[in-house]
């Protein structure tokens, strides 16, 4: 059977599309104030380091909701205009905002040697958390060798 064989395909293609997000389920206001947010990451040659581009295709957006409470001081405390801006995406050219990565390679540098997929871990937990991309544990810990590396020194396994 080949890609559009079967008829019920179309059907639960639909039928996935409709399901309430976990979070909003049986509550038709959160699911009407639901906010997708779209992540890119990108190496940037001239900072080298990754850097974190976010987009809203809401037109109700706003970029307050994107910085979980505990980050929105920090956030603002970096640079004159603080560390979330607005840019040009370098791929698409849609104005999109994005995690200022002045300061990305001094704080990384601070972690010691890290091998590629702790350098991610911690990447995310630093630059990630601050605009609510976070990574389960359970994932983190099996990249990097089960919880047991220099990313995870201090948390328990």
């Amino acid at each position: 059977m080949g890609l559009g064989d079967d008829e019920d395909d179309d059907d639960d293609d639909e039928e996935i599309v409709r399901l309430p997000l976990p979070h909003t389920r049986g509550s038709s206001a959160a699911a009407a104030a639901a906010v997708v947010v779209i992540y890119d990451i990108i190496y940037s040659p001239s900072y080298q380091v990754p850097v974190l581009y976010i987009q809203c295709p809401t037109s109700n957006f706003s970029p307050d909701c994107l910085v979980p409470s505990a980050y929105k001081r920090q956030i603002n405390s970096v640079g004159v205009m603080g560390a979330l801006s607005m840019t040009e995406h370098p791929v698409t050219g849609l104005p999109v905002y994005f995690v200022h990565p002045c300061r990305t390679q001094e704080m990384m540098a601070a972690r010691g040697q890290l091998g590629p997929e702790e350098y991610l871990m911690v990447w995310f937990g630093v630059i990630g958390a601050g605009v609510g991309l976070n990574v389960p544990v359970a994932l983190a810990r099996s990249m990097v060798g089960g919880g047991r590396g220099p990313a995870f020194e201090g948390q328990a396994a």
